[in-house]
């Protein structure tokens, strides 16, 4: 209980040179009990955590031990970010703090996730022409956008993307070959970075003219039927490369490549024609900007799926090689590179 006004003048009258400082703590001595301010203590006082005595003999606020128990709660609870209105619910009884804790916890790792986030983006950035700030306006917006994608917003904008780049049925086939692959669970900052490099890289490609020889050569194409098929059959295998059972993909493959190879070593046209479309995709992938495996390296650390696919390519492709060498003398890789000879294989 504070002491009354009445009971300070008696003192003062029986006690003249009695030091009232022994009975009531001043903000001074407040402030070196506590570590805090003079002026945080009346801003926690402003804000109603804390209601100090008003000592009317001297005009000078006074504390009690109660006080400095508050004061010294206080601080530490802001020490660790909680805010004002939260310890005032904390002090009023109105909420626990374990709850306030944990609420503060939870807005704290929201920070972290946001700053995170923007690292990323500007270390991302940085690698760019920073003098086009038009152009980097609006790619800071981008990528800020696209890493609170959902996976389906994720999956429908590298379709988008690929269309984009890839006009006509090429563009949609493109599309379909890696539509298995597109959902992303961006679950960790290795994840997040590699995303942003992605965005980056399929911005930055240019677009395939509708015009250009490696586009025209489907363009007559009966797409429905085709695109139908295709996704049907890449489904199919897809699904048995992910189940493991990959020893009818390699006969089967097998099958194909020799009956390609058989075609190509009998019509000296037909091998024209491949190496010609050969040559075309290899300028259409040069004059787009993508003369390296990029998009499928970043895809493999964003998908598992896509990772585990691969690598079970690369064995049946393997497979196929070797039956090849032993049959043909030749190699799948060697059978493709020189289908455009004139001359036939022995």
């Amino acid at each position: 209980m504070y002491p009354t006004d009445t009971f300070i003048l008696k003192i003062k009258v029986i006690y003249p040179l009695f030091p009232l400082e022994v009975l009531f703590i001043n903000i001074k001595f407040v402030s070196e009990k506590t570590g805090l301010t003079k002026k945080a203590i009346k801003y926690y006082e402003s804000e109603g955590l804390i209601i100090p005595w008003k000592n009317n003999y001297n005009n000078y606020r006074e504390y009690t031990d109660q006080d400095i128990i508050r004061l010294n709660l206080i601080g530490a609870l802001r020490c660790i970010d909680i805010s004002i209105n939260e310890i005032k619910c904390l002090l009023d009884g109105n909420k626990d703090l374990k709850n306030i804790m944990m609420d503060t916890l939870n807005k704290i790792n929201e920070s972290i996730s946001s700053l995170q986030k923007t690292s990323l983006v500007i270390s991302t950035i940085m690698s760019k022409n920073l003098q086009d700030y038009i152009a980097i306006g609006e790619q800071v917006k981008k990528l800020r956008e696209t890493l609170e994608f959902s996976v389906d917003e994720k999956r429908g904008f590298i379709s988008t993307t690929l269309l984009r780049i890839f006009p006509g049925n090429f563009g949609k086939l493109v599309v379909i070959m890696y539509e298995p692959f597109l959902d992303i669970c961006i679950n960790s900052d290795a994840k997040k970075e590699v995303w942003l490099k992605l965005v980056t890289y399929l911005d930055d490609l240019n677009e395939v003219n509708e015009n250009h020889p490696a586009i025209k050569n489907i363009i007559n194409m009966d797409t429905t039927q085709t695109e139908r098929e295709f996704k049907i059959g890449l489904k199919h295998d897809t699904l048995k490369i992910l189940n493991g059972d990959i020893i009818s993909l390699k006969e089967k493959r097998l099958e194909t490549t020799i009956l390609l190879y058989n075609s190509l070593n009998e019509n000296e046209e037909l091998r024209k024609k491949m190496s010609e479309s050969m040559v075309q995709s290899r300028y259409m992938l040069n004059d787009i900007g993508a003369t390296t495996n990029t998009f499928e390296e970043y895809l493999e650390i964003l998908n598992e799926d896509y990772k585990r696919y691969k690598e079970v390519e690369l064995e049946i492709n393997n497979a196929v090689d070797e039956e090849m060498r032993k049959k043909f003398g030749v190699t799948l890789k060697e059978f493709f590179q020189n289908a455009g000879n004139t001359h036939k294989y022995v």
